[in-house]
């Protein structure tokens, strides 16, 4: 069984289609086949269901997956000690991050990675925190810029700042001549919310917020977007609880009230508990640092 199988593999199951597949790691599609078809011969058994609308993995597969992608990143993690040796980083950095941070410019930040580190290709996925909480655990990505909770028994938190969720609502919203809003306050029982995705930590954390202060916001729009929901707030649709990083595009039409008490989302970065950054993740880190470092210098309070 070979490495180049296995991520061959990795990338079928990924995919679930063999024409991308092939291209994502850049060879023809009679080749990645080939590959296939070897690596089932030397497990015994096949690997996917193929006909000619769909790929799935069978559960042969399915038992494969962890264990190839496992396999996979300690090669990585091996070629980079090495390369770390000689000072120099090489590869790929998995990143994940949900939409909206606020606290850090994480373009900013990977920009700045990529000019230390030009032999690192950096690959950046989102979604909800869970999701990708459960990726970094599973080596699955480098590191994960996320929100609330973790589990410590299979993440390292590395804790970088917090903001204060808004309430957003239309400029001409009566709502918008507030300096504050408490989320019990009688007039919110009465409005339209549009809320960020269910499975999110942002949704459940505003569930509880809210079911403390006895509000039972009447959802009438989910959105898996962040600047969807700026703009449907933007549009009268409804208001909504959100980071005032998301408003950054709308502000010329949408008010931030300021919620009382505050209603504060931490932001942490993770890597998997059960083995060490690798090193160009621990070189994301460490720039990390050193920004967040330099602007709590140039504050002398934490970063929010």
């Amino acid at each position: 069984m070979e490495l180049r199988q296995l991520a061959h593999f990795v990338a079928v199951a990924e995919e679930l289609h063999f024409t991308r597949a092939a291209a994502r790691v850049h060879v023809v599609q009679s080749t990645l086949s080939a590959s296939i078809h070897t690596l089932e011969r030397e497990v015994g058994a096949a690997l996917f269901v193929r006909d000619s609308r769909r790929v799935m993995l069978t559960q042969a597969g399915r038992a494969l997956l962890p264990a190839a992608r496992r396999a996979l990143a300690a090669a990585d993690e091996g070629r980079d000690a090495v390369a770390g040796v000689r000072g120099v980083l090489r590869g790929q950095l998995h990143v994940g991050a949900i939409q909206t941070l606020g606290v850090i410019d994480l373009p900013a930040l990977l920009a700045g990675f990529r000019r230390a580190h030009p032999g690192v290709t950096i690959r950046l996925s989102h979604d909800a925190a869970s999701v990708l909480a459960s990726a970094a655990a599973d080596a699955q990505l480098d590191i994960a810029f996320i929100d609330g909770p973790t589990d410590p028994a299979r993440l390292t938190r590395i804790e970088i700042g917090h903001d204060d969720l808004v309430l957003a609502v239309p400029h001409r919203d009566p709502l918008a001549r507030r300096a504050s809003i408490g989320l019990g306050d009688p007039v919110l029982r009465h409005r339209d919310f549009v809320d960020y995705r269910a499975d999110s930590a942002l949704h459940a954390q505003i569930d509880v917020a809210c079911a403390a202060a006895g509000l039972a916001r009447r959802t009438v729009c989910e959105a898996q977007n962040m600047q969807y929901l700026a703009e449907l707030v933007q549009h009268g649709l409804g208001v909504s609880v959100l980071p005032p990083m998301s408003l950054r595009a709308v502000t010329a039409h949408v008010s931030a009230v300021r919620i009382d008490p505050p209603l504060r989302r931490d932001i942490c970065a993770v890597t998997a508990a059960a083995r060490p950054p690798t090193g160009s993740a621990q070189a994301l880190l460490d720039l990390l640092a050193a920004d967040l470092s330099s602007r709590r210098g140039e504050t002398g309070t934490d970063v929010r």
